[in-house]
């Protein structure tokens, strides 16, 4: 198991610097993360190296609606997650107590095995890559060097530090957005500090040219009011611009009503894209109503896309495709 690099000494204990919680840990104590401890003068990342699920599949099945559309990728995901909500909920928070479950796979081998897939890209998916920052940055170091995209779906709690490590190989995020306020992330993550992620997300776009969606799961009576809804659609417009999509999906317990009048809602802002949960509805084109990309089932195609571009009116629709990122200082 590797240590953990990203650290600061205080005067009786490590204080790790891979998220946003930014623990400050003694001999023997583990994170809020729950899979890095204090062994001996190092964090140890418990969870480096293991893979608790991964599979083929199209892009989409990841949230993604605007990143290379219609690609197939290779999901994977580790153990652990930075949100003390989900570590009951997620069956990907908790490392297991069995060795037979506790796989391990080399980085070099995960690209290679993506490689002999013929995929277009590697996304990581199944549980929040924020706290597997070493495996990570490996994984996409590598998938980039073989010509791979790369994608993450997130919280969003990674210190600066962290994002800097990961930002030049770093193609897309899908960046799970609980509301807008701290009573909702209160109650649907179990943190309290949550402006952290929206300075997060805005250096990966400005600094490292990364493709971002967002995606927020609506719980019925928490995140779904009309103001905390409006809020969340002018910080998109003002900070990541109008063409960033949005997407708002019922959490499992939820009334689907709920996430389908937040979408109402929000189809009123600047955003040119705001998609619900049906994973068939097209996208078109905000300035003519074009279709652009057909979704029906498993099936994904671009059928009106011509150089970024809307092919009827000719413009510009704000997708990613290309894996050339633009230089920024």
């Amino acid at each position: 198991m590797r240590t953990t690099v990203l650290v600061s000494e205080q005067q009786d204990s490590i204080r790790c610097n891979v998220c946003q919680w930014r623990c400050a840990l003694e001999q023997g104590e583990t994170g809020r993360c729950l899979v890095r401890r204090r062994e001996g003068d190092a964090i140890v990342a418990l969870s480096d190296g293991m893979v608790s699920a991964a599979t083929i599949g199209p892009v989409e099945d990841y949230g993604f609606r605007h990143f290379f559309p219609d690609s197939m990728v290779l999901a994977v995901g580790s153990w652990g997650t930075p949100f003390p909500q989900h570590q009951n909920d997620s069956h990907h928070a908790l490392i297991p107590d069995d060795p037979a479950r506790q796989r391990r796979l080399d980085p070099h081998r995960l690209v290679q095995f993506a490689q002999e897939r013929l995929v277009r890209g590697l996304i990581w998916a199944f549980n929040d890559a924020v706290v597997n920052q070493e495996y990570l940055l490996d994984a996409l170091r590598l998938a980039r060097a073989g010509s791979r995209i790369t994608g993450i779906v997130t919280g969003g709690l990674w210190t600066k530090a962290a994002l800097d490590q990961v930002g030049p190989y770093l193609d897309g995020i899908n960046l799970m957005l609980y509301g807008f306020r701290t009573e909702s992330y209160e109650r649907l993550t179990g943190i309290k500090e949550w402006r952290g992620i929206l300075a997060g997300i805005e250096h990966a776009v400005k600094r490292w040219d990364c493709h971002v969606e967002i995606t927020t799961p609506i719980a019925t009576g928490i995140n779904d009011s009309a103001a905390e809804i409006k809020d969340i659609a002018d910080w998109i417009v003002a900070t990541l611009g109008p063409q960033v999509p949005w997407r708002l999906i019922p959490t499992l317990d939820s009334d689907t009503s709920a996430a389908v009048h937040a979408r109402e809602i929000a189809q009123k802002s600047s955003l040119s894209y705001v998609y619900g949960a049906d994973p068939t509805e097209p996208t078109r084109c905000p300035s003519c109503g074009w279709a652009v990309i057909e979704r029906s089932g498993a099936s994904v195609r671009m059928v009106g896309v011509l150089d970024g571009r809307c092919d009827n009116c000719g413009s510009e629709l704000g997708l990613r495709l290309s894996v050339f990122k633009q230089r920024r200082e």
